[in-house]
């Protein structure tokens, strides 16, 4: 798929920015800005989000009622104080999804406006998700106010199902088309946290920084995997903007695992919560649990949100266990998570951290966290593509 190449003027002062990312158990947390004046919005940083949603005062179509929907002390964007912000209901009709992955069988129901969205030295007009909550949400406040989407953008897409920023690199806010993350996770080489300026991760927008790359980024073009919304993110009307590579090998260090014949294997890159865990199918997990002769335990905090079963394993011989070993579509290049990476420690106890999709051999997975650990991920908005590289501490 070929994204669009919208004609754009640069000014001068456009610069890049580290986003400073904090993990939370829903994923990443960012920063934003909306409004006139800027009103504070903090964001869950979502790779697989089509635009940038917000939590309004609006509930059930009213923007009076907004405390039948949210608790007190739910932060949200209040757009009535917004002298910038105006209502698109004209452009783009209201939209609603159900099932979906953010309230799966409650509606996802949005009305759609812009808004000036500051990030960093960034500020655009972009066209936003402004949500119509339809059933309780009170009992506790999200640590959240909106959602930042970083899907890729297809020819066919509009402002309403466009990354809030590619909206700003089109309008010549940003200076690149390049978004890149790199994780700071507990048990890095990286102690301190300083390449990440000291919080859990940063996502660069508007490029990358060629000092963190060991080697050089190897580029692959995304492609379009309608299983994806059967396996793993399941909306109607269905949603397919994903950064989607083919998976072309799966491996438990040299032995090598079947991929799904019939509808082919891709990977889905994801950090958020659904991004945590090694992404295996079910018969290589199988295998795993057996090279590591692991034991089932019931977790009462799991490390990830699947439905698998999980399983401990004897914390003194990861050493002998096998890498899980990957290559995409378009490259020999293996990519490997290792095993100190995939075994995680829940209450003193080694459990593998491993999350499976659909049945059988491998379809789908989703590579977030887990993967991204010592590598450094880049998507190109004007190309399609992502780049991957092995960080350099």
């Amino acid at each position: 798929m070929v994204g669009a190449s919208p004609a754009r003027r640069r000014p001068e002062k456009a610069a890049s920015y580290d986003l400073p990312l904090t993990w939370s158990p829903f994923g990443f947390l960012g920063n934003v800005s909306i409004g006139t004046p800027p009103q504070l919005v903090t964001s869950f940083v979502d790779w697989t989000w089509i635009n940038q949603y917000v939590f309004t005062t609006t509930c059930h179509g009213d923007p009076e009622r907004t405390y039948d929907c949210f608790a007190k002390d739910q932060a949200i964007f209040n757009q009535s104080l917004s002298s910038s912000f105006r209502d698109q209901s004209a452009l783009y009709p209201s939209r609603t999804w159900n099932p979906n992955h953010f309230f799966f069988y409650e509606d996802l129901t949005v009305d759609h406006a812009s808004d000036i969205e500051t990030v960093g030295p960034s500020s655009a007009r972009i066209t936003l998700q402004a949500a119509d909550q339809q059933f309780d949400l009170s009992d506790a406040p999200y640590p959240f106010a909106g959602v930042y989407g970083l899907s890729p953008v297809f020819k066919t897409d509009n402002k309403s199902t466009q990354s809030p920023f590619y909206q700003a690199w089109s309008s010549g806010a940003w200076p690149e088309p390049f978004v890149a993350f790199h994780y700071c996770y507990n048990g890095s080489v990286d102690v301190s946290k300083s390449t990440c300026k000291g919080y859990d991760g940063l996502q660069t927008l508007g490029g990358y920084n060629n000092s963190l790359i060991d080697g050089h980024l190897l580029w692959y073009d995304i492609v379009f995997f309608p299983e994806v919304n059967n396996v793993d993110f399941v909306y109607e009307p269905a949603i397919y903007n994903y950064w989607t590579l083919n998976l072309t090998s799966l491996s438990l260090g040299d032995q090598v695992q079947s991929l799904n014949q019939s509808t082919g294997a891709a990977a889905v890159f994801d950090h958020a919560s659904y991004g945590r865990g090694a992404p295996l199918s079910i018969n290589a997990y199988k295998e795993l649990v057996s090279a590591t002769a692991a034991t089932s335990i019931t977790v009462d905090s799991p490390p990830n949100n699947g439905n698998q079963s999980f399983y401990q394993v004897d914390c003194g011989k990861l050493d002998t266990f096998p890498p899980i070993r990957y290559q995409f579509g378009g490259s020999e290049r293996v990519w490997e998570i290792i095993p100190s990476n995939y075994v995680e420690i829940v209450n003193d106890t080694c459990v593998l951290n491993v999350r499976t999709l659909g049945d059988g051999d491998f379809i789908v997975g989703n590579f977030g966290e887990t993967f991204a650990k010592d590598k450094y991920i880049v998507f190109d908005f004007e190309k399609n593509k992502v780049g991957l590289a092995d960080l350099k501490l």
